[in-house]
C-alpha cells in the first residue's frame, strides 16, 4: 500500500506575499505617526533653546558694551509681524541720538520663533543696569506650548 502523502508535491516557500509586505508598511505607517509629534517637538524644543541663549548672550552683550564704553546703549525689539524675520538691534544713545554700534552684530530670530515683549526697547545705561526691568517671551509658531520666558533686570 502506497501512501499518498508520499507523493504530493514538497511546498517550498515562494517569497514574500503582497499582503505580507502591505502589512508590514501598515505597521511601519502606524509606528512611525506616533513617533513624529515627539520627535518635531524635540526639534521646536532645542531650536528654543538655542535662540534663548543668543537673546540672553545679546542682552549681556548690550550690558557690558554700556560698561565698556560707559554710554547709554539700546537694545531694540520689533513687533512680531507675519512672515518677517524678527531682529534684535543695539543702538547707542549719544546726544539723544540713536547710532548703530560698530562691532556690534544684529541677531535675526529663526523663523519659526516669535519674540513678544513687554517694551518695545530695553535701555542700559553707563554702570550696565537696565532702567526699566521686563521680559521677553519667545514661543515657537509650530507648536505654541514650546516657549521660553526671559527676565530682562
Amino acid at each position: 500500500m502506497k501512501n499518498r502523502h508520499l507523493k504530493s508535491p514538497i511546498h517550498r516557500s515562494q517569497g514574500i506575499t503582497l499582503i505580507e509586505i502591505l502589512v508590514v508598511l501598515g505597521l511601519l505607517a502606524i509606528l512611525i505617526s506616533f513617533a513624529m509629534p515627539s520627535a518635531s517637538k524635540t526639534a521646536s524644543r532645542a531650536e528654543l533653546k538655542a535662540a534663548v541663549e543668543n537673546v540672553q548672550y545679546s542682552f549681556q552683550q548690550a550690558r557690558n558694551l554700556a560698561r565698556a564704553t560707559e554710554s547709554k546703549i539700546s537694545v531694540s525689539i520689533p513687533i512680531a509681524r507675519e512672515g518677517s524675520v524678527q531682529t534684535i538691534r543695539f543702538s547707542s544713545l549719544s546726544r539723544g541720538e540713536h547710532k548703530n554700534i560698530p562691532g556690534m552684530q544684529d541677531y535675526n530670530l529663526p523663523d519659526d520663533l516669535v519674540m513678544i515683549s513687554d517694551q518695545d526697547s530695553f535701555m542700559f545705561d553707563q554702570r550696565g543696569l537696565v532702567e526699566s526691568p521686563g521680559q521677553v517671551l519667545l514661543v515657537s509658531r509650530l507648536d505654541e506650548t514650546v516657549n521660553s520666558t526671559i527676565n530682562i533686570n
